[in-house]
């Protein structure tokens, strides 16, 4: 029988200052470069781009990454509910990656902040998390059917009825409209 933890919300916490991993210039670059390109295609807003480029300047010489959700909010203009979900996105994107700080305060085990990690490589498709498709709604994805793109061409007697068809229809409409 697996065994929980008591408090599986501190699961993917530290204590400490937590991972620590700085960019060069080449880095940085490389890591603006997938903002802007995942922003084109449409997988990232323009709020999550801007919050990935408050992550880029927040982050230390030392690869220290730790600011609040607050500051990300006022250094990218969105609110703080924006950022998290930013964050969310730029970790679906495999272009970011936290993990939660803790301080004893007594007895007790507080949040202090997120220490982030930014990212640069690429991951394979099959390495890529799964996301809830149809705007995070659950459920089955929606099936495309093909449709042929060269139908038959009728043959020219079912041509010769349709136009017939057809004359017989312009001919009722001009007699009701009186212009026959």
């Amino acid at each position: 029988m697996p065994r929980f933890h008591p408090k599986p919300w501190h699961r993917g916490s530290e204590y400490g200052p937590g991972p620590r991993r700085p960019l060069d210039r080449e880095q940085r670059a490389r890591f603006r470069f997938l903002l802007n390109m995942h922003h084109r295609v449409g997988r990232l807003t323009r709020a999550a781009r801007d919050v990935g480029e408050a992550l880029v300047r927040r982050l230390g010489a030392d690869g220290r990454c730790d600011p609040t959700h607050a500051t990300l909010a006022s250094d990218a203009a969105c609110d703080a509910r924006t950022v998290r979900r930013a964050t969310a996105s730029l970790r679906d994107l495999g272009l970011l990656a936290w993990r939660t700080r803790l301080v004893r305060s007594g007895w007790r085990a507080e949040q202090t902040s997120n220490a982030y990690e930014l990212l640069t490589a690429i991951a394979a498709p099959h390495e890529m998390p799964r996301t809830a498709r149809c705007g995070g709604q659950p459920g089955r994805e929606t099936r495309r059917e093909a449709i042929p793109s060269v139908l038959p061409l009728p043959s020219p007697a079912e041509r010769q009825a349709a136009q017939e068809a057809l004359a017989r229809v312009r001919a009722a409409r001009s007699a009701r409209l009186g212009l026959a």
